[in-house]
């Protein structure tokens, strides 16, 4: 005869109960974790499970050949369970009600492993059942990233689950402690289950959870990252002369700091000029202005962890460069002559260079763009001069000088 034994461990707890007889419509079972209901009957009643709470019943039999194998013939395990060939029964409930499955232990023979004395497999087989009820559950999978010296909130909350993925079930007030680990300097922990405070120290903080809820208890492990803030910096400020011309080519880039990974920029208010834009992944702003104007806009920076930051900018757009003058007065000769070349829009300093025959007596100052002396020669002199700012914008003027007596 072969007694079929079952050993659970439940919350730390391990107990044994043991069932004889010659098969499975012979067993009769010993008060234990899984007993007969009260007046008998051919169903096992197994220790009640919670939804979330981690489960695990041993299963393990005696007499016969020593050693065993069990599988399910039919029935099935509670949501979230599976079961060995060892009888080892584990999982975490994903939902309320109660399962209802056969267990068959079988001898391990000779053949399969089992002692050189085991010829036959001599099974046993009973109907088992385990109820779930709803359980306690921590419904925040992560908490949210923390920066160095601002405000951080953070409440934690419980439900009393009755299915999981997603947990479902109404909240349940909790008292809340920190089981382990440590929080970032700076930061305290509720009995309400509220994180709060500005962190102080840099750092990658894990600590444990713990929700109490009447008899229920849930724990979770939390990681709490704690960053230095994002700052933001731009290229272009309010006082600062023009930065960019119409029509010609402008690349610069704003700047960021702090924070983790790479940022997504974003122009948060304002606008820039028509033609110019920003490269929401690298913070490039590159484009070729169509307008004159003073144009004013925010630059935002976000890293990866949803930290930003904000900068106020003004990009002032001149209009193209342009030589203004359209003729040169008549010089006289032998007498001192200066004309100064005008120029509108650009953006300074303005070189200047000058192709042609000037009159004998009169030069070209390029550092002031003016011709100036006192013309020795008379006559017709065809000049060409060009004007080059500090964006390369280029403009030309032919002109005519005439030297009279």
């Amino acid at each position: 005869m072969k007694r079929f034994k079952l050993a659970v461990v439940l919350a730390g707890v391990f107990a044994a109960i043991a069932v004889t007889g010659a098969s499975g419509a012979s067993f009769k079972v010993d008060n234990g974790p899984c007993p007969e209901p009260p007046g008998g009957g051919a169903l096992l009643r197994c220790p009640t499970g919670h939804v979330a709470a981690p489960y695990s019943l041993q299963l393990q039999g005696e007499e016969g050949c020593d050693t065993y194998w069990f599988e399910i013939p039919n029935g099935a395990l509670p949501a979230g369970h599976s079961m060995s060939r060892s009888g080892l029964l584990t999982g975490v409930p994903t939902g309320a009600g109660t399962a209802r499955f056969w267990v068959w232990i079988h001898d391990l023979t000779a053949v399969e492993g089992g002692p050189s004395w085991c010829a036959y497999d001599d099974q046993s087989e009973r109907e088992f059942s385990i109820p779930i009820d709803p359980g306690l559950a921590i419904v925040n999978d992560s908490v949210k990233p923390a920066t160095v010296g601002q405000s951080y909130s953070e409440t934690l909350a419980a439900k009393q689950v009755e299915s999981l993925n997603p947990p479902a079930g109404p909240d349940v007030q909790a008292a809340w402690s920190v089981q382990s680990g440590a929080l970032p300097p700076g930061l305290t922990f509720s009995p309400d289950g509220a994180l709060a405070g500005a962190p102080t120290v840099e750092g990658s903080y894990q600590f444990v959870v713990r929700a109490q809820n009447g008899g229920q208890s849930a724990t979770a492990t939390y990681t709490l990252v704690v960053r230095q803030p994002v700052v933001v910096k731009s290229q272009f400020g309010s006082l600062k002369p023009p930065r960019a011309e119409v029509r010609i080519r402008l690349l610069t880039a704003a700047t960021a700091t702090g924070g983790t990974g790479t940022y997504a920029w974003s122009i948060s208010s304002g606008a820039l000029p028509v033609g110019v834009a920003l490269d929401a992944t690298n913070g490039t702003i590159s484009g070729s202005p169509q307008k004159a104007g003073r144009f004013g806009f925010d630059v935002s920076a976000a890293d990866g962890e949803g930290r930003d930051a904000t900068v106020s900018a003004v990009l002032t757009v001149a209009p193209t460069l342009t030589i203004k003058t359209l003729h040169l007065t008549a010089a006289k000769l032998g007498r001192a002559y200066q004309a100064k070349f005008v120029t509108a829009g650009g953006v300074q300093p303005v070189s200047w260079t000058l192709r042609g025959r000037l009159p004998f007596g009169v030069r070209f100052a390029k550092r002031v763009g003016a011709l100036v002396g006192t013309p020795r020669r008379m006559g017709t002199f065809r000049v060409t001069v060009e004007a080059r700012d500090a964006l390369g914008a280029k403009s030309q003027k032919t002109l005519v000088l005439l030297v009279k007596s």
